[in-house]
């Protein structure tokens, strides 16, 4: 039990098993959960959270990354008995965060057919390191993982630049200490937060979203709580993110503005899986209680 919620793993049918046969490192298991919501949106709400805890916590004890598959859901509202006909339904892709995947519809274009650069010396390793990091973002689909490699690069590239908002040394008790008292000395300092906002709206970024991208960030770094439901916007401060980093690279690289790849700061971008719904037959796994064995 996690709370009021039973929560057990189970082996999976020997049907199922020998779909994997031919990977020996991948092991299927069934994770249940016995959820009390009104439908299977609330029930995938709730479960959220539950699993996603589960997930981190098994992975980082196995030393191995635990992936979720596909998540099946089945009405088992009381009362209920194996052969009933109710309400059932799958999701192929994940619904929970961690797992979201993104697929831009043609918010970024690139050439279409590659072509040798003139040159491949970049003179700063700092702009090479860049640039390095918005392939890696590149090379993955998982958005929270495009975030952090965006953002690593929009740091490093605003550090490079002018953009610098510097404030007074403030102390434990909240004033301002322009001066050290010992030496004279201004005790200005760079503000990371201020600094990273203001660079973003060099770009045209709105203050209003500037605010959101810094707050995702602090989120991805555990400085303020973590809540799934701020990951909702995700997708969308994604694509701004990348379309900023990709316009100051351009700048650093001596690239035109209008030169490929092209990245819109804003686009459709979908989470792709397949799911439907529909009705069956309960089966005695779905109702044997979570607490013992099936």
């Amino acid at each position: 039990m996690y709370g009021d919620i039973p929560v057990a793993i189970r082996s999976v049918p020997e049907a199922f098993a020998k779909q994997f046969e031919g990977n020996p490192q991948v092991k299927p298991k069934f994770l249940s959960l016995d959820i009390a919501a009104f439908d299977e949106q609330l029930a995938i709400e709730r479960a959220a959270p539950m699993v996603e805890g589960i997930v981190d916590l098994m992975s980082f004890e196995m030393g191995a990354p635990l992936v979720v598959g596909q998540v099946d859901f089945t009405d088992v509202t009381p009362p209920v008995a194996v052969g009933d006909e109710r309400e059932t339904g799958f999701f192929a892709a994940a619904p929970f965060s961690p797992f979201e995947r993104g697929a831009e519809m043609e918010a970024i274009q690139g050439r279409l057919l590659g072509q040798l650069p003139e040159s491949i010396e970049i003179a700063d390793s700092k702009v090479a390191a860049a640039l390095r990091w918005f392939v890696k973002a590149l090379r993955t689909d998982l958005r929270h993982d495009q975030f952090i490699f965006l953002w690593i690069a929009l740091e490093i590239l605003a550090d490079l630049s002018d953009v610098k908002v510097l404030a007074p040394y403030v102390g434990p008790c909240q004033h301002e200490i322009a001066k050290c008292p010992e030496c004279d000395r201004e005790t200005s300092r760079l503000v990371r937060g201020a600094t990273m906002r203001a660079f973003l709206k060099s770009f045209g970024v709105q203050d209003e979203e500037a605010k959101k991208l810094w707050a995702m960030r602090q989120l991805m770094h555990g400085a303020i709580p973590f809540d799934s439901k701020k990951l909702e916007e995700l997708a969308r401060l994604v694509q701004a993110l990348r379309a900023v980093v990709n316009s100051a690279l351009k700048e650093r690289l001596g690239m035109m503005a209008d030169a490929p790849p092209l990245v819109a700061s804003s686009g459709l971008s979908i989470h792709p899986g397949l799911g439907g719904s529909g009705t069956g037959p309960v089966t005695e796994e779905d109702v044997c209680p979570l607490t013992t064995p099936p």
